[in-house]
């Protein structure tokens, strides 16, 4: 006999739409007979805590950015949204925050006795996650309780939320996947966690969830379609609101839009990066579906997408804007890309006219040497030359940038700050973000550090009991002052991407970084 599953999702992840993975679990799952329900407790929580502390004045303000209002004013009051959650996080719980919970906290944990603490601790969402999981197992009545935790920000209140349903409704069974646990919680031997979940399910549910409410089922991995539409019976979009932190179009679309979220192909046609999870399925099993089944449910599904893809496969881009515009089919979307030279500016020509609004992609390190070492499979000129094409197109490019890669220089860091100025000045980027590498587990650099002069230190399998484990320290001799180089490039591209500071040199950002740094 079939059980009923109810798919949770914790608090806190971006408030504008639902995060998509219970929404492809229940589209999947329910087209097969199973019964299945959904909630999104993140933004259920967010709300909660909001409107008990800002009051009436906050319930205006979220109704305000939950619905059509000019760019500007959303700002204005994201803002005083912002400044309402500041003060909760300095005067009631330092770990609230808008989109993650407890972050800083769980980013980097890996001993199971020092999360407990965390868990037992009172925290400012407690009491209005307790009620919404009680309103919903009442309301639903499951023999299955799922929780996808795809970010360390969601993390405890996962595990807070299946304590008091082992407490209140012992019978029912816990599940806990998502992208945390697929990558950190991969090696874990310390059977503590297992208080709390009965199962924990690595790299994608769909057959793992079947087998577990039917055990029985004939279900196979070979079962589970290329191109999953996701169902969102069981959310409410109206309850989503948007927070405009900046006055950067492409920097909102993160936290602003209800985007249906959507994944275009499975895992990443390329896989080849030297600092990704290559090892792990969700990167290296690639399949691309026919774009005919993307345009049916996205016709399906509304007219706003943001296509969730490790890197949207260029010739299945160009049929599904085949697709859509054979059927007079209207609608926005953006989407990740690699900076490919296939996308070409006839290829950004057919995306615009398609809806396409923007793309995000990865200059990385900006350097030709460094794109080399991490076998990237682009170079700054063919970049450039893609970035042209969309620019020509009239649409908006997000790059990704990472500093600190093994081996990288201060020179080399400092001249990709200068390059992807230039890129700014000429209108070819509209927003960037640095982010610092991390080596992870799973990455060819972490299988043959030697090559990247890195040397690894307290391997984590020498522990008893493991719980989280994705990122590795290491050492690297002469390594730069990253500290403050990051801290020069954040500041230099933060202000970039609002149109200020393009004619001061990487020195000037450096010489800033140094005495913002002192004065911290």
């Amino acid at each position: 006999m079939s059980k009923r599953l109810l798919l949770l999702t914790p608090p806190l992840l971006q408030p504008n739409c639902p995060y998509p993975a219970t929404a492809h679990l229940t589209g999947f799952l329910s087209d097969r007979g199973f019964d299945v329900h959904q909630r999104d407790l993140s933004i259920k929580v967010v709300l909660d805590v909001l409107r008990k502390y800002g009051g009436d004045e906050a319930d205006e303000l979220i109704e305000f950015l939950q619905g059509p209002a000019p760019f500007e004013a959303k700002r204005d009051a994201s803002a005083l949204i912002d400044e309402l959650a500041i003060w909760i996080r300095d005067n009631i719980d330092s770990s609230f925050g808008f989109s993650r919970y407890a972050e800083h906290l769980c980013a980097a944990i890996d001993d199971f006795g020092d999360f407990e603490k965390l868990i037992r601790r009172r925290s400012v969402i407690d009491a209005p996650l307790y009620s919404r999981i009680k309103e919903a197992m009442d309301e639903v009545k499951p023999n299955v309780v799922g929780f996808t935790c795809p970010f360390p920000g969601t993390l405890l209140a996962a595990f807070k939320a299946a304590r008091y349903i082992k407490r209140h409704y012992p019978k029912v069974r816990l599940v806990i996947g998502g992208g945390y646990v697929s990558s950190e919680l991969r090696n874990m031997s310390d059977p503590r966690p297992k208080k709390y979940f009965d199962d924990f399910i690595l790299d994608e549910g769909y057959i793992p969830l079947a087998k577990i409410l039917s055990p029985r089922t004939r279900l196979t991995e070979n079962d589970v379609p290329v191109f999953v539409k996701p169902s969102y019976r069981g959310l409410d979009m109206g309850e989503y609101f948007d927070v405009v932190e900046t006055g950067n179009f492409v920097t909102t679309l993160w936290s602003a839009g209800k985007w249906r979220k959507l994944i275009m192909a499975r895992g990443c046609y390329w896989h080849k990066c030297a600092f990704c999870d290559v090892k792990l399925p969700y990167i290296g099993c690639f399949k691309m579906p026919k774009a005919v089944e993307i345009v049916d449910a996205m016709e399906e599904l509304g007219t706003l997408f943001h296509f969730v893809d490790e890197a949207m496969p260029p010739q299945l881009v160009k049929g599904v804007c085949e697709e859509i515009l054979r059927r007079g089919f209207k609608c926005e979307w953006w989407g990740n890309i690699r900076f490919d030279k296939t996308f070409t500016p006839a290829l950004a020509r057919l995306m615009a006219k398609a809806g396409c609004i923007a793309v995000t992609g990865g200059l990385e390190c900006a350097d030709d040497r460094l794109l080399k070492l991490m076998n990237k499979g682009i170079t700054l000129e063919s970049s450039k030359r893609v970035l042209k094409a969309f620019k020509s197109a009239g649409i908006a490019v997000h790059a990704y940038l990472m500093y600190a890669f093994p081996t990288e220089t201060k020179e080399e860091a400092l001249g990709a700050l200068d390059y992807v100025r230039g890129l700014f000045k000429d209108g070819l980027i509209d927003s960037a973000f640095w982010h610092r590498f991390a080596l992870t587990v799973h990455s060819p650099v972490a299988a043959n550090p030697e090559a990247f002069g890195i040397s690894v230190i307290n391997p984590m399998h020498k522990k008893n009991r493991v719980f989280a484990h994705n990122e590795i320290f290491y050492t690297e001799n002469d390594a730069p002052d990253w500290t403050t180089i990051g801290r020069a490039l954040e500041l230099a591209v933060a202000n970039y991407c609002e149109g200020r500071g393009l004619n001061k040199s990487v020195e000037y950002w450096y010489r800033t970084s140094i005495r913002s740094l002192t004065r911290a």
